[in-house]
């Protein structure tokens, strides 16, 4: 096997194969393609990358399209691994060989042609597009309160309600969308069954557990960014335990307000989160551990195609 460590990045593609080399990521990889035909047996190669949203996408559909065989590294693991091989310094090129050098911990069960699952695919389209939409209203919304000349007032307005309009259009397309696919439909439907979890709650949670499928409940966890992690070094430096924040902002963002919410009318979580206070945990602290267990609760629910079990 020949393997090929790859840092993606928005506009490029740092690659390591033994050598450092760059190539435009864009829609088809051409020239990427061009350079693999040119040097390799195309099935006997195994691309080894992060999975970076979006970004990574082109790269993923051309492994689909060309039944190239991926490993595609939890960026958590990358990370820890780069640690332990002592590489402190973060550029793209150092990442694709630090990705390279992965493929010594993967295992033949792990490597695999990718498929795409047009579902998921046209789900994180929306989500990012609507997560897009409402930074855009949350920053006109910011900008206008800062306002005083009544011009200025008048026009940014104008366009906080059409930012607001393209915000409610693009998340009614979501719900239009998965009204129409049956599967899609009834995973939904289900989710909302948790006291606490709303419409957009339950969209995101539903676009998170497609895009991944098959992740256990540490990976899940990881891949919102609700994993603790504590900064060590010897006896001397003992750093509190924080949550990582991996992973896209708004699956935690979204879960802030419906968790609160779960603690006040939830009896599962409302006990889970008030035990946390009794045995004098920050209130901070027990909205996040209440965040992580919807959230796990949820994936279990997707998983095992059930519906919520209230206490």
């Amino acid at each position: 096997m020949y393997y090929i460590g790859i840092d993606v990045s928005k506009k490029d593609l740092s690659v390591f194969d033994g050598k450092d080399l760059k190539f435009i990521n864009q829609e088809g990889l051409n020239a990427f393609k061009k350079y693999l035909k040119k040097k390799y047996p195309l099935s006997e190669i195994v691309i080894i990358f992060e999975p970076t949203g979006i970004y990574s996408q082109y790269l993923k559909e051309f492994c689909a399209e060309n039944s190239i065989k991926a490993y595609i590294v939890n960026p958590k693991r990358s990370h820890n691994f780069a640690r332990s091989l002592g590489i402190r310094p973060k550029t793209d090129k150092i990442d694709a060989r630090t990705l390279y050098q992965f493929h010594k911990l993967t295992e033949a069960k792990d490597i695999k042609v990718p498929e795409i699952d047009q579902q998921a695919k046209t789900l994180s389209s929306y989500l990012v597009s609507y997560e897009f939409a409402v930074k855009q209203r949350v920053a006109l919304s910011n900008h206008l309160e800062s306002l005083r000349d009544k011009q200025l007032i008048t026009l940014i307005k104008k366009e906080l309600k059409r930012a607001q309009e393209l915000e409610d259009k693009i998340f009614n397309d979501i719900k239009e969308y998965v009204s129409k696919n049956q599967n899609l439909k009834e995973d939904y439907q289900r989710l909302l069954t948790i006291s606490g979890v709303g419409e957009k709650t339950a969209i995101v949670l539903l676009t998170l557990f497609k895009t991944y499928p098959g992740t256990n409940r540490a990976q899940i966890t990881a891949l919102v960014g609700l994993d603790p992690t504590r900064r060590e070094s010897g006896t001397s430096v003992k750093g509190k335990v924080k949550i990582s924040k991996n992973g896209k902002g708004i699956y935690r963002k979204v879960f802030y307000l419906p968790t609160v919410c779960a603690t006040v009318h939830n009896q599962k979580i409302r006990i889970f989160y008030q035990r946390l206070l009794t045995n004098h945990k920050v209130k901070k602290l027990a909205i996040i551990a209440s965040m992580r267990k919807i959230l796990l609760i949820a994936h279990a629910m997707y998983r095992d195609k059930t519906e919520y079990v209230a206490a």
